[in-house]
């Protein structure tokens, strides 16, 4: 087992306690009460938390995601490049093999002939790294990576009507909306102030819900990938 449906499960829990913060602190501006302690509250103090909600919703999923691969380095690592798919191999070539990085031939050449070395053993070579692929985690990107590696990535329709674009999520998907905009925040094109003034709490605890029943759908499929070994080929 890979435990990444136990490490979802937990990240949730995280969230909804930020998020239990957030509207504690949104009834009591709307109540009227003033302060905490010595702190005046303002909405300023709302749009903050709001912000941080999205930063920690998106970190969620890339932590998930990173663990996931992981868990198939792991999991290749124990068996000889004999005996993967042609998916796992050309996804590790993409790490290991890179001919394509900056350098003299000669240096390319090196990686190459290093990757060729390590492909000819015929003992499992230990854990090992695959590349991510370029670009901010969501649900389209997610889904091309289960497609590299031939994963079976099967989603109910339900979940499908769920992550399609909508005009509240700027006609985006939810996911591509929620990494959108963490992108936003962290590189500084909005501020924290700025970053979810327009989502409600509503809003936020929807596109969390969304991202969660996804997310749950992703590990549950890539746990039974691993747990199947069905990075290797069948025996005919």
């Amino acid at each position: 087992m890979t435990g990444l449906r136990t490490a979802l499960d937990v990240r949730e829990e995280e969230f909804d306690t930020h998020f239990s913060l957030a509207l504690a602190l949104e009834q009591r501006i709307l109540e009227g009460e003033a302060s905490i302690g010595e702190t005046a509250l303002s909405a300023r103090h709302l749009l903050t938390m709001k912000s941080g909600l999205i930063v920690h919703l998106y970190n969620i999923v890339e932590a998930i995601m990173n663990r996931t691969i992981e868990s198939i380095g792991e999991a290749i690592g124990q068996t000889s490049p004999g005996e993967w798919t042609s998916h796992t191999l050309r996804e590790w070539l993409r790490k290991n093999a890179a001919i394509g990085v900056e350098g003299s031939e000669d240096s390319r050449l090196e990686i190459l002939h290093s990757a060729s070395i390590l492909l000819l053993q015929r003992t499992p070579l230990g854990n090992q790294q695959l590349k991510k692929p370029s670009g901010t985690w969501s649900d389209k990107l997610i889904a091309t990576f289960a497609e590299r590696l031939q994963v079976n990535f099967q989603l109910p329709e339900e979940m499908w009507r769920r992550i399609a674009p909508r005009p509240e999520f700027a006609d985006k998907s939810p996911m591509e909306f929620l990494a959108d905009r963490r992108n936003a925040i962290a590189h500084g094109r909005r501020s924290f102030e700025e970053g979810a003034n327009d989502l409600t709490l509503a809003r936020i605890k929807e596109l969390s819900e969304v991202t969660f029943s996804y997310m749950g759908h992703v590990a549950e499929a890539f746990e039974t990938h691993v747990d199947q070994q069905a990075y290797v080929v069948t025996e005919q």
